[in-house]
């Protein structure tokens, strides 16, 4: 297990970044207070209409806090629960399942975002993730007046077969999770606990060797 968590550390490229999280004109709007420290709660966010982000996500448990210090301070706690639609209005959601979950949070406007899907798409499209774990996407960041909008058209189910969780239109899925940067990667263990986080691409063999790490564990 640890040669693939270690993996994870290998950033090639991302989007944004910086002390305060996505800097520039990749800002994202990140929340400004400390993560929650008190029992797990549920909350609900509904908002506009829209084909392309969430009415309403439930997101349930306390924040992870923000991603980029060393040791990571989320490793070792439970992330939040989300529960809310895919594009097709299918219901997603990304819990403690009993399997090791992998999370992948993708910006249409991310030209590493769309690299990723592009070199991983025929990869997933070919080999299905190990029995013992569970792949999903999150579409965040979501920014018409940007390029390769919109997301629902470029994470297709022929390009990207994976399960895809719309965020809300303000990103509260990808601040509940601690991003600072796109793409960004989450792996949990069957209780759903953090056991590593990464900003940034992580080359097809990296993920191959991730999932064969996680493939030898027992739930």
């Amino acid at each position: 297990m640890r040669r693939g968590l270690v993996a994870l550390a290998v950033v090639v490229a991302a989007c944004g970044g910086g002390d305060g999280g996505p800097g520039g004109d990749d800002a994202l709007p990140l929340a400004t207070s400390a993560p929650t420290t008190t029992a797990p709660t549920t909350t609900t966010t509904t908002l506009p209409a829209s084909l392309e982000t969430s009415e309403s996500l439930a997101i349930s448990g306390a924040g992870l806090p923000r991603f980029g210090e060393e040791p990571d301070p989320a490793v070792g706690l439970p992330a939040p629960t989300l529960a809310g639609a895919g594009f097709d209005g299918s219901e997603v959601r990304i819990a403690p399942s009993g399997n090791y979950t992998v999370v992948m949070f993708l910006s249409h406007w991310c030209p590493h975002c769309r690299d990723e899907v592009q070199d991983l798409g025929p990869y997933l499209a070919a080999n299905q993730p190990p029995d013992n774990v569970e792949l999903f996407a999150v579409s965040t960041g979501v920014d018409e007046a940007r390029p390769n909008y919109p997301p629902s058209e470029w994470l297709t189910p022929d390009a990207w077969p994976v399960p895809v969780l719309m965020d809300t239109a303000d990103n509260q899925a990808a601040i509940a999770y601690g991003l600072t940067a796109y793409p960004f990667w989450v792996v949990l263990n069957p209780d759903g606990v953090v056991l590593a986080r990464t900003a940034g691409s992580l080359p097809l063999q990296t993920v191959e060797r991730l999932f064969d790490d996680l493939s030898q564990l027992e739930g």
